[in-house]
């Protein structure tokens, strides 16, 4: 378990600006898989700081979850997990080291690639709708309309956008509706949406990613690696992609993707106005992804490059944490983002 994120701050500086298309863009055109993920972080905090009042304040949207995924990301594709989890074969094993950062170069290479492709897809809806919860509520849908004629239809794994489509629609009638629980419904159904389609696309680098350090290990000049492994290399592979891929950072700690969401703070496993799921719409689509209806038992991952794992897991990681404020806490400190503003590495953890 990583020790909990301890910025203290829940908003950007004043003179810091909403990111824009401008904005949005030139962080997809960035070279640097580092300086780019960052940036992803970052514009998914913030995104997410603009939709808290427009949303009711009480729930987070996906952006707050696509904050901390992708600040969980950041650890690969600095190189920081892949090298810590074979350190101790490389310092005793002569010839892994070649190995060793091949593995590093896979596992870094796809991250990244998944990391831009969901950003690149998803930071620019986001950003249209907080314009268009700007919009007065009588020209909101016509707002809307224009701004997500560009969602295909179809199924994800056709390429269409069908459910982005009915995730956006879902979080403009969560805008517009003043009960509580009504709201909280419509969000998690938006939320999951968005969360499945982009598990959808991300499946074929998710599968890479994990299979990449066993097809490294397979290849002739692994065998120094293979030898120090011995017996127990399908057991220590196993591990060190539990390790490595199953874990994500939030504002409370680690949670480990392998084991089943845990109590919230208050020791509830969803928050009240999520307990009991009254939206046909909701209870229909978390019967399709959740094995486990109402109850985060039985909600751990057991081979995360499975779709339905994921997906088991990360709905009631979205239902249990939708009303933790936590998660709208800055990824990075403020010299930090002013790091990254003069185009600099930041100093300190990231």
């Amino acid at each position: 378990m990583s020790s909990p994120v301890c910025s203290p701050s829940l908003r950007a500086p004043a003179h810091d600006p909403l990111p824009d298309a401008g904005r949005i863009a030139a962080t997809c055109a960035m070279s640097d898989p580092i300086q780019r993920n960052l940036w992803i972080t970052y514009v998914f905090h913030r995104l997410e700081v603009a939709l808290a009042s427009r949303l009711g304040e009480e729930d987070v949207s996906w952006c707050a979850y696509g904050t901390w995924a992708s600040k969980s990301a950041g650890r690969f594709i600095r190189g920081e997990m892949v090298l810590a989890a074979l350190r101790p074969w490389m310092a005793r094993t002569a010839g892994v080291g070649r190995v060793v950062a091949r593995i590093d170069g896979e596992v870094r290479e796809r991250i990244a690639a998944g990391n831009l492709m969901v950003f690149a897809e998803l930071a620019p809806l986001f950003r249209a709708l907080v314009d268009v919860l700007e919009v007065a509520p009588a020209q909101r849908r016509a707002a809307a309309e224009a701004a997500f004629a560009g969602l295909t239809e179809g199924a994800t794994f056709a390429g269409g956008q069908t459910l982005l489509r009915r995730a956006f629609a879902a979080y403009l009638t969560a805008a517009e509706t003043r009960e509580a629980k009504a709201r909280a419904e419509q969000i998690l159904l938006a939320n999951t949406l968005v969360g499945y389609h982009e598990q959808i696309r991300l499946q074929p680098t998710i599968a890479a990613a994990l299979s990449a350090p066993l097809a490294v290990l397979v290849t002739s000049d692994a065998a120094p690696l293979r030898r120090a492994l011995g017996e127990r290399l399908g057991e220590v592979a196993r591990a060190l992609l539990t390790r490595w891929m199953m874990t994500i950072d939030l504002p409370e700690g680690a949670l480990a993707l392998g084991r089943d969401v845990p109590a919230t703070r208050d020791g509830r496993m969803f928050p009240a106005a999520l307990t009991q799921i009254e939206d046909p719409e909701l209870r229909a689509v978390l019967e399709e992804v959740d094995r486990t209806p109402d109850t985060t038992q039985g909600s751990a991952a057991a081979d995360w490059a499975a779709l339905a794992d994921r997906m088991n897991f990360i709905v009631d990681l979205f239902r249990s944490r939708q009303r933790d404020e936590s998660l709208r806490r800055s990824p990075f400190r403020p010299d930090q983002v002013a790091a990254m503003h003069l185009g600099l590495r930041p100093l300190g953890p990231l």
